[in-house]
């Protein structure tokens, strides 16, 4: 029999992760799989849980949250041949949509949970890993915004946070490196992504594939407050990539220096300047379709 540890963020789905991986745990034992509940209360906690799951040989560990708990999992996962399965309940679930896992009823997903995995790559900013991407500018004001709202939740506090942030954004001054080579830019927004989706389902990077060892780049440049809302209202279909102010590069390794935060997956990574680089396959995830999505 597979065994199997459900880590769970008891905030998730509006405080319904729980009741989740409760169903979840019956499903699994359909299956044929031995499930045990982890129910961290802290970051430090994820680490902690996932660390001991490890050295308790379990087959997976399954996830049943969002981003945010991926994020801190991913610390203790990285590198090990331990395979991550998700259950989606989180705010944004963009590693998740990401890989095709974000659809289907919960037997659905538990059956994608304990199916073979696929390598994927991971960022590391720092000491730091991040599953989806790291965004700098006006997306981690927005961020930190949508986080701190009490309403409303889920994928909207994006669209409020958005609102609310833009009389306030200007464009800041950076200089980046990509594999070695300098660029110097005047933009509103710096992301560099392993995965296509951030912010709760915008196509930030249409084409960034989890599993190609490289980093997409997108630059949004010295646009106004008006144009900037413009292309990000097109960021859900990843068209703002045809605006002539929106560059997309790749590279395995970048450097950006400026000033403001650095936020990766939700979390706070820190202050600029950063180092950002790729890791091929650091992580096995089950189930996963690591096929970038394109546009539309």
């Amino acid at each position: 029999m597979i065994k199997v540890s459900l880590l769970v963020n008891p905030l998730a789905g509006k405080g319904k992760a729980i009741s989740v991986a409760e169903e979840l745990k019956g499903v699994l034992d359909e299956l044929g799989a031995e499930a045990n509940l982890l129910i961290p209360e802290s970051r430090g906690e994820v680490v902690e849980a996932t660390t001991n799951s490890l050295k308790y040989g379990v087959d997976r560990l399954i996830a049943v949250g969002g981003d945010g708990l991926i994020n801190q999992a991913v610390d203790a996962l990285a590198g090990t041949d331990t395979t991550l399965g998700i259950i989606p309940v989180g705010t944004g679930n963009d590693f998740a949509r990401s890989l095709g896992l974000d659809s289907g009823g919960l037997f659905e997903q538990a059956q994608k949970a304990l199916s073979p995995a696929v390598e994927v790559d991971l960022i590391k900013c720092g000491s730091n890993y991040v599953v989806t991407s790291t965004i700098c500018g006006f997306p981690a004001a927005v961020n930190l915004r949508a986080n701190d709202l009490r309403f409303p939740k889920g994928s909207s506090s994006y669209t409020f946070a958005t609102l609310m942030e833009l009389p306030l954004m200007s464009p800041g001054s950076y200089e980046l490196k990509l594999d070695g080579e300098s660029l110097e830019v005047k933009a509103a927004a710096v992301i560099v992504a392993n995965s296509a989706y951030f912010g709760g389902g915008m196509k930030i990077c249409p084409d960034a594939d989890t599993s190609d060892g490289l980093l997409d780049v997108c630059i949004i440049g010295d646009v106004g407050k008006f144009d900037l809302l413009r292309s990000f209202l097109k960021v859900r279909t990843g068209d703002h990539v045809d605006h002539p102010k929106v560059s997309i590069y790749r590279a395995s390794e970048v450097e950006i220096t400026g000033t403001g935060i650095i936020r990766g997956d939700g979390e706070q990574l820190g202050e600029l300047p950063a180092k950002i680089v790729v890791q091929r396959g650091a992580i096995n995830v089950a189930g996963g379709d690591n096929q970038p999505p394109g546009r539309g």
